[in-house]
Parts: C-alpha cells; structure tokens; sequence
C-alpha cells in the first residue's frame, strides 16, 4: 500500500510532466494571430510601398512629349517620397480576454434538434459513433450525430432509469426498475444481467472493471458489481451512502471517483457529492439546488448539474467550487437527462426533443 510519502511524490512527478492539453490549443492560437499579424503586413505593404512602386513604373513607362523633362523632375519627387515614406505604427493592445478558461455559459444554439416522446424519468446514452435513446416507452433507437435514425428495436421492460456505455463490454447497460440489460448496438439484440431483480434499482454508471447501482429509495444504498461476472463485489448501506432521509438522485463514474447529487426531504436541499470509488469516502460536497438532478462530467474533471424541475444548469469545478449557473430555456419543457458527446458536445434530452449543442 503507498503511503502519503509515496503519493505525494507521484503527483509531483506527474506535475512536473504535466503538459495539459490546453498548451496544443495555445500553440493553435498563437499560429492563427502569427498568420493574421503576416497577412496585415503584407497588406500594408502593398498599400504604401508595392503598390506606389508598381503605380511609378507604369508613369516611367508612360513618359513622352515635349514636356518629358518637368514630368520626369516630378517622378524624381515621388520616388524620393517613396523613399523617405514614415508610416504612423501603433502598438497592438490585446485584450487580456481572448484566452480565457471555457465557459460554457450560455450554451451556444442547438444545432441538432430531433422531436420526440420520451418517458418521465428517461434517459439518454451514448458511446463514440452513437446516441441510445427509449422513445414513446416502446423502442430503443439508435442515432447518429446527425440524429438520423440508425437502428431501433421494440422494448417491453420497465421504464429506463439509467444508461451508460460500457467500453469493456462494448454494450450499453440499461437500468430498470427490475432488470440490468445488455444492449450490442450492432445487432440490437437485448440480453439480460444475473443481477438480483428483488431490488427496486435507479441509476448507474461503470468503470471499466465494475458496474455500480443505487436503490431507488429513502437511504439509497450503492451496489458494486463485476462487470465480467455480475458478482457482487461490494455494498453500502445508510448512513455511508446517505442518510436515511435523503435519496441518491444520479451516479456518475469518472477516474476512479464516484459523483452523486442527494436530496434531503426534510432539509428541502441537494448538494452533490465527490466520492472514492474503492471507500466511498467524500472528498468535498457542494450545494446546488433542485431534488431531481442529473450529472456529468465535462473537460475530464468538472461537473454539469441539471436541476430536472427548474431547468438551470451548475457548473462545478474539479474541486467542488460552483463557476456557472443557467437556465436553459427551450419551450419550458422539463430536462430528463444530460450527458457529453466526445470533447466539444453534448446532449440534452427533454421530455419531449434531444438538443445537441456545441460547448463554447
């Protein structure tokens, strides 16, 4: 087992060859202003001195008559402006904003819109090529980027509750109230998991060895499973999870930590919590605002929080510190589910369309 010694010397070294990702985006940017200073120049250039030049040749070429001498004197003259020109040069002011950490606020305007009648408490799923999504309590379809309609098949379970994308198993996972589903999005086949369906389950979201579920109840419990076997590996129970008044309304997994918003029903409010996966232990918790929340990660390390009534967005830092809030106004439909397309997307699914946007 490391010590703190040990740890505390690996994030040293890791920040000593830390070469975060925005530096490519920097480099980027200082080669696009380079190209804009140089195509300035060059315009300039051929305002004052290139073209004046080419204008004077076209005179000398010109020059005949009887008064070639006076016309002569007088190209003298404007050669020797030319070359004597002084030029007003004043210095370039940037503005200190032009690079500043993303803001994802206000979302810029959906550029995919897709109508459809989704369920109440639905949600949506993607993986690198496609969007999973239960339309009208009746199918599973499968969208493309463009929100075309790839494939679709009829599902008869329970309402979905939960879905997540499963790298291992290369199948999406569907959470019921009852059963634990497989997906292959290639053959649209459905397969069900040897998870116990005497538990009423909610959400869920999986690394790459374990499935995690939460129990939709007062005192959620959290359930760790083998995504190979479906083997029980781990449990927690009240007061370790949640209090017994409180309800784990999402779970999201990213980089060996567990993200949760709970709800306390006498409190009347919600935080969202940052957990070890391995202990469950809390590394911060902060306050938002809503008693149906979903989460996601967004930029590797921060947070997207939906508050399902009220339809505002927080945005939470990796380190639990609230940067942004948002309504999100679309025809006052409620949010259902929210969740990152690659980098520079994501998808928001309503009760009754799917927006894709563009983060800023």
């Amino acid at each position: 087992m490391m010590t703190s010694s040990d740890i505390i010397n690996k994030l040293r070294l890791k920040l000593s060859n830390l070469e975060p990702s925005c530096f490519e985006q920097i480099e980027e940017w200082r080669q696009a202003a380079f190209k804009s200073i140089d195509s300035f120049c060059d315009e300039k250039r051929y305002e004052f001195i290139e073209k004046p030049r080419i204008d004077q040749e076209k005179e000398l070429a010109n020059i005949q008559g009887d008064d070639i001498d006076r016309t002569l004197q007088l190209a003298e003259i404007k050669i020797n402006e030319l070359e004597h020109l002084r030029l007003t040069m004043r210095p370039l002011n940037l503005n200190r904003q032009l690079i500043v950490r993303r803001q994802l606020f206000p979302l810029s305007h959906s550029y995919r819109t897709l109508h459809l009648k989704t369920g109440l408490e639905s949600a949506v799923g993607t993986n690198d090529q496609y969007l999973l999504v239960h339309r009208d309590d009746q199918h599973l379809c499968l969208l493309d980027r463009n929100l075309t309609l790839v494939r679709e098949v009829s599902f008869s379970y329970d309402t979905i509750h939960g879905l997540c994308w499963s790298t291992t198993l290369d199948r999406f996972i569907i959470i019921t109230f009852k059963e634990i589903l497989l997906l292959d999005e290639k053959t649209m086949t459905l397969t069900t998991c040897p998870i116990s369906s005497k538990i009423d389950w909610w959400r869920g979201t999986c690394s790459k060895k374990n499935l995690f579920l939460t129990t939709v109840e007062w005192g959620s419990s959290i359930y760790e499973f083998d995504l190979r076997s479906f083997q029980l590996v781990k449990q927690w129970y009240q007061p370790l999870s949640c209090s017994k008044d409180e309800i784990i309304c999402d779970l999201k997994y990213n980089h060996g930590f567990l993200v949760m918003p709970i709800f306390n029903k006498h409190k009347q409010q919600s935080r969202l919590e940052l957990r070890c996966e391995s202990t469950l232990d809390c590394l911060w918790a902060t306050r938002i605002h809503g008693r149906h929340c979903r989460c996601c990660s967004i930029d590797v390390n921060q947070w997207l929080v939906m508050d399902h009534d009220d339809s505002r967005f927080f945005h939470i830092s990796a380190d639990g510190k609230l940067l942004e809030t948002n309504k999100y106004d679309y025809h006052y439909q409620q949010l259902e589910d929210i969740i990152p397309w690659g980098q520079d997307h994501i998808v928001i699914l309503t009760e009754k369309t799917i927006h894709l946007h563009q983060l800023n």
